[in-house]
Protein backbone atom coordinates (compact mmCIF):
# COMPACT_ATOMS: atom_id res chain seq x y z
CA UNK A 1 0.00 0.00 0.00
CA UNK A 2 1.40 3.15 -0.67
CA UNK A 3 2.08 5.53 1.72
CA UNK A 4 0.66 9.59 1.02
CA UNK A 5 2.49 12.37 3.36
CA UNK A 6 1.61 14.49 5.68
CA UNK A 7 2.31 17.19 3.05
CA UNK A 8 -0.01 15.96 0.05
CA UNK A 9 -2.75 14.76 2.74
CA UNK A 10 -2.36 19.46 3.82
CA UNK A 11 -2.48 19.99 -0.17
CA UNK A 12 -5.39 17.23 -0.88
CA UNK A 13 -7.20 18.73 2.00
CA UNK A 14 -6.91 22.26 1.02
CA UNK A 15 -7.83 21.58 -2.52
CA UNK A 16 -10.85 20.21 -1.45
CA UNK A 17 -11.79 23.32 0.62
CA UNK A 18 -11.37 25.74 -2.05
CA UNK A 19 -13.11 23.46 -4.90
CA UNK A 20 -16.10 23.35 -2.42
CA UNK A 21 -16.12 27.08 -1.21
CA UNK A 22 -16.32 27.75 -5.39
CA UNK A 23 -19.29 25.52 -5.96
CA UNK A 24 -21.06 27.13 -2.76
CA UNK A 25 -19.92 30.43 -3.31
CA UNK A 26 -19.82 30.63 -7.39
CA UNK A 27 -23.78 31.33 -7.59
CA UNK A 28 -23.98 33.98 -4.95
CA UNK A 29 -21.13 35.66 -6.66
CA UNK A 30 -22.56 35.67 -10.02
CA UNK A 31 -26.32 36.96 -8.09
CA UNK A 32 -24.20 39.75 -6.64
CA UNK A 33 -22.74 40.95 -10.29
CA UNK A 34 -26.10 42.04 -10.97
CA UNK A 35 -27.53 45.33 -10.68
CA UNK A 36 -29.63 45.54 -7.89
CA UNK A 37 -31.48 48.86 -6.46
CA UNK A 38 -29.95 49.30 -2.46
CA UNK A 39 -31.15 53.01 -1.92
CA UNK A 40 -32.96 55.61 -3.36
CA UNK A 41 -33.84 59.52 -2.92
CA UNK A 42 -36.54 60.41 -2.61
CA UNK A 43 -36.47 56.57 -0.26
CA UNK A 44 -38.83 53.80 -1.48
CA UNK A 45 -42.10 54.03 -0.03
CA UNK A 46 -41.55 57.89 1.94
CA UNK A 47 -43.58 60.56 1.95
CA UNK A 48 -41.82 63.45 1.27
CA UNK A 49 -43.21 67.22 1.97
CA UNK A 50 -41.41 68.87 -1.33
CA UNK A 51 -41.21 67.63 -4.97
CA UNK A 52 -37.62 67.14 -5.77
CA UNK A 53 -35.56 67.99 -8.45
CA UNK A 54 -33.99 64.65 -9.06
CA UNK A 55 -33.77 61.29 -8.59
CA UNK A 56 -31.14 59.55 -7.69
CA UNK A 57 -30.38 55.62 -7.62
CA UNK A 58 -27.60 53.58 -5.99
CA UNK A 59 -27.53 49.84 -7.44
CA UNK A 60 -24.84 47.14 -5.74
CA UNK A 61 -22.39 47.46 -9.22
CA UNK A 62 -22.72 50.38 -11.92
CA UNK A 63 -24.85 50.13 -14.55
CA UNK A 64 -24.85 51.39 -18.08
CA UNK A 65 -26.81 54.60 -18.10
CA UNK A 66 -27.02 55.00 -21.59
CA UNK A 67 -28.60 51.52 -22.16
CA UNK A 68 -30.50 51.50 -18.42
CA UNK A 69 -33.87 53.46 -18.11
CA UNK A 70 -36.25 55.37 -15.49
CA UNK A 71 -39.82 55.56 -16.34
CA UNK A 72 -41.97 58.04 -13.47
CA UNK A 73 -45.67 57.34 -13.44
CA UNK A 74 -47.74 60.25 -11.77
CA UNK A 75 -50.78 60.57 -9.60
CA UNK A 76 -52.83 61.48 -12.81
CA UNK A 77 -51.42 57.86 -14.59
CA UNK A 78 -49.22 59.83 -16.72
CA UNK A 79 -46.14 57.76 -17.77
CA UNK A 80 -42.78 60.19 -18.51
CA UNK A 81 -39.45 58.46 -19.37
CA UNK A 82 -36.92 60.28 -17.03
CA UNK A 83 -33.84 61.08 -19.16
CA UNK A 84 -30.69 61.47 -19.27
CA UNK A 85 -29.49 59.15 -16.12
CA UNK A 86 -25.55 60.02 -15.61
CA UNK A 87 -23.17 58.81 -13.37
CA UNK A 88 -22.82 60.39 -9.68
CA UNK A 89 -18.99 61.42 -9.62
CA UNK A 90 -18.24 61.31 -6.62
CA UNK A 91 -19.67 57.64 -7.25
CA UNK A 92 -19.92 54.98 -9.98
CA UNK A 93 -23.32 52.78 -8.51
CA UNK A 94 -25.46 55.57 -8.28
CA UNK A 95 -26.80 57.83 -11.23
CA UNK A 96 -29.57 60.48 -11.35
CA UNK A 97 -31.71 62.05 -13.82
CA UNK A 98 -33.74 65.38 -13.69
CA UNK A 99 -37.73 65.11 -13.05
CA UNK A 100 -40.37 67.39 -14.16
CA UNK A 101 -40.72 70.53 -12.82
CA UNK A 102 -43.30 71.25 -10.03
CA UNK A 103 -44.80 67.62 -9.55
CA UNK A 104 -47.93 67.41 -8.23
CA UNK A 105 -48.84 66.40 -4.66
CA UNK A 106 -49.72 62.41 -4.23
CA UNK A 107 -47.91 58.60 -5.43
CA UNK A 108 -45.53 58.34 -7.96
CA UNK A 109 -44.00 54.89 -9.01
CA UNK A 110 -40.43 54.30 -10.48
CA UNK A 111 -40.04 51.88 -12.76
CA UNK A 112 -36.02 51.18 -13.21
CA UNK A 113 -34.58 48.68 -15.85
CA UNK A 114 -30.46 48.63 -15.62
CA UNK A 115 -27.92 47.11 -17.47
CA UNK A 116 -24.85 46.00 -15.96
CA UNK A 117 -21.10 46.20 -17.24
CA UNK A 118 -21.59 42.26 -18.23
CA UNK A 119 -25.19 42.68 -19.74
CA UNK A 120 -27.38 41.38 -17.04
CA UNK A 121 -30.28 43.22 -17.32
CA UNK A 122 -32.59 43.56 -13.87
CA UNK A 123 -35.59 45.48 -13.29
CA UNK A 124 -37.82 47.08 -10.30
CA UNK A 125 -39.92 49.46 -8.93
CA UNK A 126 -41.06 51.64 -5.83
CA UNK A 127 -43.19 54.41 -4.90
CA UNK A 128 -42.58 57.11 -3.11
CA UNK A 129 -45.61 59.96 -2.11
CA UNK A 130 -45.54 63.84 -2.16
CA UNK A 131 -47.36 64.84 0.61
CA UNK A 132 -50.46 67.62 -0.05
Amino acid sequence: MARVSHRSRETAVRLTTMLTAALVLGPAGAALAHAHLVRSIPAANSTISAAPNRLWLTFTVAIRPTVSGVRLTGPDGRRTMLSPLTWDPRDIETVSAPLPARLAPGRYLVEWSALDPNAHRTRGAFAFTIAH
